[in-house]
């Protein structure tokens, strides 16, 4: 135990977890609804179930019903993505957004714009810079959009995607330290096997889990402009070096670095193999560390590590090429008056400082600002490997098809990898991703 308290700014803490909006909100002051008249606020955002994060969300939401009791909230927050994906398209097919929402993608957000589903924050960030100040310039680039003046998202969450593993396991195994290159790594495999452990928990039932894992292994064979390449079309899913980095995929398979039935396995029957010490890693971020670090829902919580995911020794400048989560709120562009007013109240308290400071120090979630001390003593040391992680990255992408224009490449993509999984080729699953992309031309 250090007797020296060290604080440390949450800039200090996402570091180069965001590469490359301010904010603020009307004063509410005696503006307020008048007597008997409801404002209804409606939510759609991921921060559903039991976890830690959504707790402090809840407190929050219940925080701002007390101090504003004329409001009504309906959350319909889904934690499950295909339930959310479900909600956000009957959203967008009727035009009627929920007040605060999240669009993970940024390639179709000039169509919203253009349809007045999202609200430009820029005035408000630089309204108010207490709240919008604060905020990594960095992140909120994020969701400035070309050919567009202003910012549409507050970003909620950030952080970088990687391996957490067992050291136990690993030790038992005779692997020394996490494998820093692909031959390690083939080779730690190995190991694992040999004492009857599954080297990857991965259930590509819950097709996300392939998705992150091709995302991984391309940054790092391609760097992370390939995924802007692809959108753009500059490149294609079937020209060679993209057929190798789903060929990757199926050499992990080939290795038996899976269940071998995987594929019926959803993402909590994966996670739950980890936490019960059955695999001995499993790709996710740091809003799983929570569960992680809790006994009472991971049996072998005093063994878990993070380190990111190996590199290509044929490619060394892509070593640090990360995948990085930056989850935005956004604010429906069709808000007027009172009810924008309160929307963007509520927006300020779920990402300004002092919710910073609570999710950071309570539930190991990273909202990128500069202006929030938090003290490392107070933080999971878990969370603290995961940003010295990604502080190392030279660059950073979210999933592949958050920069494709094409709606349907979410599913289109995570699926026709998932069909590796089941027998398809690399090449077979290539053509049907660019087949989905030029039927659309």
């Amino acid at each position: 135990m250090r007797n020296k308290r060290k604080r440390i700014t949450a800039a200090a803490l996402t570091g180069a977890m965001v590469l490359g909006l301010l904010a603020g909100c009307t004063d509410m002051g005696d503006s307020g609804p008048a007597s008997g008249e409801t404002v209804t606020i409606r939510l759609l955002t991921r921060m559903s179930g039991t976890s830690p994060q959504v707790g402090i969300w809840n407190d929050i939401l219940d925080e701002f019903k007390e101090k504003h009791p004329e409001v009504k909230i309906i959350d319909d927050s889904q934690s499950d993505e295909s339930a959310y994906n479900n909600v956000l398209s009957t959203d967008i097919a009727s035009g009627e957004m929920a007040n605060i929402f999240r669009i993970q993608g940024v390639a179709n957000l000039s169509e919203y714009i253009d349809n007045g589903m999202i609200l430009d924050l820029q005035p408000y960030l630089e309204e108010d810079t207490e709240w919008g100040g604060g905020f990594m310039e960095s992140s909120l680039a994020y969701y400035q959009v070309p050919g567009y003046e202003g910012t549409y998202a507050a970003p909620s969450e950030s952080g970088v995607i990687g391996f957490f593993y067992n050291t136990d396991l690993f030790d038992k195994a005779g692997i020394s330290g996490f494998p820093q290159t692909w031959t390690e790594f083939l080779d730690a495999i190995e190991k694992l096997k040999a004492i009857d452990v599954t080297p990857i928990a991965i259930g590509t039932q819950s097709t996300y889990m392939g998705g992150h894992l091709h995302n991984l292994i391309s940054y790092r064979w391609l760097g992370t402009s390939i995924a802007k390449q692809l959108g753009s079309r500059e490149k294609k899913w079937t020209d060679d070096d993209v057929i190798e980095t789903l060929q990757y995929v199926k050499d992990l398979i080939d290795a038996g670095a899976f269940d071998p039935n995987c594929a019926g396995l959803t993402d909590t029957m994966a996670m739950t193999s980890f936490q019960t010490g059955e695999a001995a890693m499993v790709i996710t971020g740091p809003w799983n560390i929570s569960s992680f670090t809790d006994p009472a829902e991971t049996a072998v919580s005093d063994s878990i590590a993070f380190a990111k995911f190996p590199y290509f020794e044929e490619k060394p400048e892509f070593k640090d090429e990360d995948m990085q989560t930056i989850s935005p709120l956004m604010v429906s562009g069709k808000l007027e008056g009172k009810e924008l007013d309160l929307t963007l109240e509520l927006l300020k308290m779920l990402t300004g400082p002092e919710a910073t400071k609570r999710f950071a120090e309570e539930s190991a979630m990273l909202i990128p600002r500069t202006d929030v001390e938090l003290d490392e003593n107070a933080l999971d040391p878990l969370l603290l490997r995961v940003i010295e992680e990604g502080n190392e990255s030279t660059g950073i992408a979210q999933d592949i098809f958050d920069y494709d224009p094409l709606t349907s490449m979410q599913d289109r993509s995570r699926n026709s990898i998932a069909s590796i999984f089941t027998g398809s080729t690399p090449e077979d699953a290539a053509a049907e991703i660019q087949a989905e992309i030029d039927s659309s031309l």
